[in-house]
């Protein structure tokens, strides 16, 4: 797919062609980063600026400033001159991660319980709102972008800014890792995970115990539906494992 992004050639000073260039960057990296989510660009083949400046209708600095933003959420790495590979998590990596989501955001989440106020539960229903539109469309993207912005704005109400950039990181890597597989229509008319309004509801009656099981089982039952190949199918064992004890792998206990 070429796509071409306009650029404007009558541009009187230097501060208005960085700032179109950083407009042409944000594009090209919310397309590449929608292609790596949604498993159109995998692993297997090198990405180069070259290639990408031609392919984007822009230059190289272009790409590279796109790249840079995706390599910040860990959705490339860059090997010199080998070029700029997508990553692939491991099982371990992807276990790993999914408990240090479930660990900043269930402590986010409960002092999220005293601070929220109408107004936060309303902007997080509207989101969920539109995230559900995007369900009933089928919108892998655009399903996981909301579904991001849903839980970081969440976890903003816990005034905790200096673990939101992991978070970010975090729950990007993990979208990696669910969204390329297939999802059976089933889970698209009926969704087998436990939605964001019962996260709400249990929110705004100021439970701390409900809200995070409500968060846990929402975030543990969308990772057995989107990645069983990954966590498993049964949620019982699952949330056993990640309440529980430390994860028992062989990387991890020297067996």
């Amino acid at each position: 797919m070429n796509i071409h992004l306009s650029a404007n050639k009558n541009s009187q000073t230097g501060l208005t062609t960085g700032a179109k260039r950083a407009r042409k960057s944000d594009a090209v990296y919310q397309d590449l980063k929608r292609k790596i989510l949604t498993g159109e660009m995998t692993s297997h083949s090198p990405i180069t600026e070259q290639a990408l400046a031609q392919d984007y209708g822009c230059s190289q600095s272009t790409i590279r400033e796109a790249l840079m933003q995706l390599q910040q959420f860990g959705l490339v790495i860059r090997r010199g001159y080998q070029g700029t590979f997508v990553t692939d998590p491991s099982p371990l990596e992807a276990r790993l991660l999914l408990k240090l989501r479930i660990d900043i955001e269930a402590t986010g989440i409960a002092e999220a319980v005293k601070l929220a106020t109408a107004a936060n539960l309303a902007e997080l229903r509207d989101l969920d709102r539109q995230f559900e539109e995007r369900r009933i469309r089928r919108d892998v993207f655009g399903c996981a972008e909301l579904d991001r912005s849903l839980h970081l704005k969440l976890f903003r109400i816990a005034r905790m800014p200096i673990l939101e950039p992991m978070l970010v990181r975090t729950t990007m890597i993990l979208q990696r890792v669910m969204l390329p597989t297939p999802r059976p229509d089933c889970t698209w008319a009926q969704p087998p995970v436990t939605r964001h309004r019962s996260i709400f509801d249990a929110l705004e009656a100021r439970d701390v115990n409900q809200t995070l099981d409500a968060l846990k089982s929402h975030i543990l039952s969308s990772a057995i539906m989107l990645a069983p190949h990954y966590y498993g199918t049964d949620l019982v064992r699952l949330r056993d494992e990640y309440d529980n004890a430390f994860l028992r792998t062989p990387g991890l206990t020297g067996h």
